[in-house]
């Protein structure tokens, strides 16, 4: 891991975040071309409205260690530490409930090691601007290294 401050990792996934909504607007083709050119280390998963994994980057699946079928279809609080307070935040998140802000979460790598992760989410909606599901990107940061 490359050590970075919570406010660079913010800037690496805020900006990770507007280049997949740029690219979502061009449609299809170019947004998956976007997800797999993300920064090294800036993993994103999507759910939907239930809160279940449906599509994963090639990064999340080298930083966490798992194989694709082992999260697609799966609940992200399943390979979070503290899965019930995360089950309820994003519960909260997609009713629409809860405002999306920065945030850290401890992910369990397949490994089984604790990792420090830094999240920035984006609300999916449909055309009538319900929501559909929620976009994170996330990467490991230490928390103890300054600005």
């Amino acid at each position: 891991m490359v050590s970075i401050s919570r406010e660079q990792g913010l800037a690496i996934l805020t900006g990770a975040q507007d280049r997949l909504d740029q690219a979502l607007r061009q449609g299809p083709q170019h947004y998956e071309e976007a997800l797999d050119r993300l920064p090294k280390g800036v993993a994103v998963h999507e759910l939907d409205e239930r809160g279940t994994i449906r599509r994963v980057n090639r990064e999340e699946l080298r930083v966490l260690g798992y194989a694709e079928e082992q999260l697609v279809g799966q609940p992200p609080w399943k390979f979070i530490v503290m899965s019930e307070v995360s089950q309820r935040a994003i519960g909260q998140k997609l009713s629409g409930a809860k405002e999306l802000k920065p945030f850290v979460r401890t992910f369990r790598h397949a490994s089984g090691a604790a990792m420090t992760m830094l999240l920035v989410d984006r609300h999916q909606v449909d055309p009538q601007g319900r929501i559909t599901g929620l976009r994170t990107a996330f990467m490991e940061v230490a928390l103890d290294v300054p600005a």
